[in-house]
């Protein structure tokens, strides 16, 4: 049956929880927050040495950036300190502490598996805050105060939240100790970048703070937000622009080079400095995409496994996760790509459906020399010695897994007529916005004739499409397939802006041969 713009309404209606701004879960409903904050009050009383330790990757960079900004905005000075993926990896390493001296240390998007970390702190005398957002293990790290929504005992009413959420709730919860009268919405054109670059669900806590963060991004007066809107010509942001053009470029300082570019970038005092920043991670964002077609393309050729795939070679550190879920895609799989430069291989995996990658890399545990994570993404290491053990453990335990887990999240929500394809179904549609995890953009099919190609540049096309006797403009990306006079098609609906003329276009997805 094909569908109608009431059913659509109908169908995307069900099961999205929709906060107003006062329904906000407040900061107090965060386990062990109470206690973080009247220590760090304490430190600031008394004039105490605070450093704040994040991570490379969106999530932790914009973490950094928020505890940095707040601590500016009520005059106290602290150190952040963001790992060198390279040197130091991930989180709070016992090398990392190596170079800490103060009197409390914060965490953000990191920590809740730093056991050895706790311990030297508990040598140095430093009170450890941990807030993280991390699937615990136990027992936990021997620290002062643990904040994070996964940890048992747990009050909070939405656990899917980001490094960069907690971050941003204990700044509000030493605003009101404090008296500051922050604002705490100033933060959101910055924490919208981590709730989506981190792939939250978009629901419940996290779509309101998605929708009110991404107006302020629009408006922001910030050096580094006025950059973004020049870049990349836009007068308002979607979710997808921070997904595909935004945190792709972010990410890509703590991959190739240092996340201090993008930190520096986030937290920039002038247009001339954000745009210096903006222009080293779109260089860096180019080089790691070449480096990664590559990689991704020799792990295709090379490999054998049919039940988890599992590649290794002398590849670039920063890239292995996206060219696992490169893979995840191509396979239909779960994916691990490690990168082969010693005799420890450090790798990281990323998943699908219901597989749980976090659970089969438990199962995997004595061949490993430590993982974290979660059911979608892991980062592991392994002696090199042990890669043929873990292979092989890592596939069985895979193919007992029944056949359903293994899918793509496909919101295909059914057969749209073009007849259908309007501004009103647009409007429609853009009502239920943002899109994300939980909350997928729909796509659609159609079986239609492709009346006109036209090749842009770069395996992009520009297509005319009808289907009794109605005609719509379309575009597909990165095509290399056959084109048919009549196919089915797998499309979104966008609106295209040309010349100061706004019609419907449809974004191409698949092309299918009609049978």
């Amino acid at each position: 049956m094909p569908l109608t713009k009431q059913k659509i309404k109908q169908i995307l209606s069900q099961n999205l929880i929709e906060l107003q701004p006062n329904e906000i879960p407040h900061f107090n409903e965060l386990k062990n927050i109470d206690i973080a904050t009247d220590r760090i009050i304490k430190a600031i009383k008394n004039n105490e040495k605070i450093i704040v330790v994040g991570d490379y990757d969106v999530d932790g960079i914009t973490a950094s950036t928020i505890m940095n900004q707040f601590f500016k905005k009520i005059n106290y000075p602290i150190e952040i300190i963001i790992p060198d993926r390279f040197k130091d990896g991930y989180g709070l390493t016992p090398n990392l502490m190596k170079e800490i001296d103060c009197d409390v240390l914060i965490t953000v998007d990191n920590g809740i598996s730093s056991y050895e970390a706790a311990l030297i702190c508990k040598e140095k005398n430093i009170d450890l805050i941990i807030t993280d957002h991390h699937t615990p293990t136990y027992p936990l790290p021997d620290a002062f105060c643990i904040i994070d929504p996964k940890q048992k005992d747990e009050t909070f009413p939405f656990i899917e939240i980001c490094g960069a959420e907690v971050a941003w709730y204990l700044c509000a919860s030493l605003n009101k100790a404090l008296n500051s009268k922050i604002d705490m919405r100033e933060f959101l054109d910055i924490l919208v970048l981590a709730i989506i670059a981190d792939i939250m669900p978009l629901n419940h806590i996290n779509r309101i703070l998605v929708k009110m963060g991404l107006s302020r991004l629009s408006k922001s007066n910030k050096p580094f937000a006025i950059i973004l809107r020049e870049a990349l010509n836009k007068n308002y942001f979607t979710s997808e622009d921070i997904a595909f053009s935004i945190a792709p470029r972010i990410n890509s300082a703590g991959r190739m080079k240092h996340a201090n570019i993008a930190f520096d970038f986030l937290n920039s005092n002038s247009i001339e400095e954000a745009r210096k920043y903006y222009a080293i991670l779109n260089d860096t964002n180019e080089e790691r995409k070449e480096i990664e077609k590559n990689i991704t393309k020799l792990c295709i050729e090379k490999n054998e496994n049919e039940t988890f795939i599992i590649a290794s070679g002398n590849f670039h550190e920063g890239v292995v996760g996206i060219v696992a879920s490169r893979l995840v895609h191509h396979y239909k799989l779960p994916a691990i790509v490690f990168s082969d430069n010693g005799e420890i291989l450090k790798g990281s995996g990323r998943s699908l459906g219901d597989v749980d990658l976090y659970k089969l890399i438990d199962k995997c545990k004595e061949y490993t020399i430590g993982f974290g994570g979660h059911k979608l993404a892991c980062g592991l290491s392994i002696p090199k010695e042990n890669l043929e053990k873990f292979t092989k453990k890592i596939n069985q335990e895979t193919s007992l897994l029944p056949k359903e887990y293994f899918y793509l999240d496909e919101f295909i929500l059914g057969e749209l007529p073009l007849s259908e394809c309007d501004f009103e179904l647009l409007e429609i549609l853009d009502s239920f916005e943002p899109y994300g995890q939980a909350n997928p953009k729909p796509k659609f099919k159609a079986f239609v004739k492709i009346d006109n190609i036209r090749n842009l540049k770069d395996n992009h096309y520009k297509l005319i499409v009808s289907q009794n006797g109605v005609y719509k403009d379309a575009i597909i990306f990165r095509y290399d397939g056959e084109f048919y006079d009549e196919c089915e098609i797998i499309f979104t609906l966008n609106k295209n802006e040309f010349n100061g003329n706004t019609n419907i276009q449809l974004m191409i997805d698949k092309i299918i041969k009609q049978k």
